[in-house]
């Protein structure tokens, strides 16, 4: 059997991860749950390190922080609700990913970044990935109470940074291995 290249590996971990950030970015949209918490402006680390808030532009507005995106949302929703008696429904059509930089180092933590350990270079090194991540899909608002509900396709795109917290803690249990440093929208 072939092994795979370094090259190769890391077009496999971006994948996985772009897979792994989009499931769980729609599914909390669509469940109704904020996003906030998946941007760079919520992680202590970054925020030590004086890195700039995350970019947010949504359909040409800049919005000021992750928790104005999360009310924005939140008012999606409850208009939805009230005028077309449902609730606003994310589907990923298809996403692409590209590296930016394969070994991204802002903010890391110093065993990672003079890291000579071998164990501790390949745990970490999938996990220190600036990816672009594209993604296209669309979105319903409401029921079929009245018919056909209003659909409208999007497209996002994030620049993903890793989570020093989660590279550094193989048990950590959260579900966000990269944060959002950039993110815009477009409803169309």
């Amino acid at each position: 059997m072939a092994t795979i290249s370094k090259d190769e590996a890391i077009i496999r971990s971006s994948g996985e991860a772009a897979r792994a950030f989009t499931d769980w970015y729609y599914t909390q949209l669509t469940d109704g749950k904020p996003v906030s918490s998946c941007y760079v402006n919520t992680n202590a680390k970054y925020l030590a390190a004086s890195h700039p808030p995350a970019d947010i532009c949504i359909n040409g507005q800049v919005v000021a922080t992750p928790e104005e995106w999360d009310a924005l949302l939140e008012q999606q929703r409850l208009i939805t609700f009230t005028q077309q008696k449902g609730k606003v429904k994310y589907e990923v059509e298809g996403f692409d990913v590209h590296v930016i930089n394969k070994d991204y180092r802002f903010a890391a933590p110093a065993e990672i970044v003079a890291a000579t350990d071998a164990k501790m270079m390949q745990r970490t090194e999938d996990a220190r990935l600036m990816m672009v991540v594209t993604v296209a899909g669309s979105v319903t608002f409401g029921g079929k109470e009245k018919g056909t509900p209003p659909k409208q396709h999007f497209s996002d795109v994030f620049v993903l940074v890793p989570n020093w917290d989660y590279v550094t803690r193989p048990k950590f249990k959260g579900h966000k291995r990269y944060l959002v440093a950039s993110h815009t929208y477009r409803a169309y």
